[in-house]
């Protein structure tokens, strides 16, 4: 994979790195610097990568995010911090917690598959456990989350449509969940209780959403150092934190 290639790969997928990695750690600035760390270890292996292989990307960064999130155990931030940055967009907030009384293996196959919109089987090579592990982990979120949302909501209104059925057994494809989203911003399922689409229409709008604008130019400074064979200074400092 040339520089250009490279490039246009990682540039087009780092919101979705972003929002992953932030949802592990719940800090701005530590997910920049894992984010860039990511850039770099890719780089490296660039040689080894096809533009096709964004779950490469993503099983880096969640190394290195919970490599951090263990070495931040004892100064952890707290819901309070990271719902008082301004840097955080106000739709990530909410949606961490939903997360927060989820273990971080929930977690993270959540935002894989909701907001990175990774396959099962993509999920289970980055998180490391079995296709059968990821399908039941959708599921039981899924309604954990939409419970949380509307605790008096019934989990049986969900048979009103084939695919929202499917879609809490854990069960649906790629391609049908992005005909729900499709469905769902065309209005084509009123019919669909609203705590559902509330909650599918969040999950699209964070994983279309961008970094934020002073995140997304410093990795973009950090790239242009990384490949003017400036890399060791650029990553000294988070080397040195790690």
């Amino acid at each position: 994979m040339d520089k250009s290639y490279f490039n246009a790969f990682i540039f087009s997928n780092a919101n979705k790195i972003y929002y992953y990695v932030f949802c592990i750690l719940k800090n701005h600035e530590e997910t920049l610097m894992v984010v860039s760390k990511t850039m770099e270890e890719c780089w490296e292996k660039r040689s080894d990568m096809d533009l096709t292989d964004l779950y490469q990307a993503f099983k880096i960064a969640g190394s290195l995010a919970r490599i951090k999130a263990l070495s931040n155990q004892s100064s952890q931030c707290s819901v309070a911090d990271f719902e008082q940055s301004e840097e955080v967009d106000p739709l990530l907030k909410k949606f961490c917690l939903l997360l927060k009384d989820l273990s971080s293996l929930e977690s993270e196959v959540i935002c894989l598959r909701s907001l990175a919109r990774l396959s099962i089987e993509e999920i289970s090579v980055i998180v490391e456990v079995g296709i059968s592990n990821v399908i039941s982990i959708l599921s039981s979120s899924r309604k954990l989350m939409r419970n949380k949302v509307d605790p008096l909501g019934c989990l049986n209104e969900f048979s009103c449509h084939e695919l929202l059925s499917k879609y809490y057994l854990g069960t649906t494809t790629i391609e049908e969940e992005e005909q729900l989203r499709l469905f769902l911003s065309r209005m084509d399922l009123t019919e669909i209780p609203k705590t559902d689409g509330d909650l599918l229409r969040m999950f699209l709008k964070i994983g279309n959403a961008d970094i934020p604008i002073s995140g997304s130019d410093f990795l973009l400074k950090q790239v242009k150092e990384l490949q003017s064979d400036k890399s060791r200074k650029i990553f000294s400092k988070f080397k040195k934190q790690s």
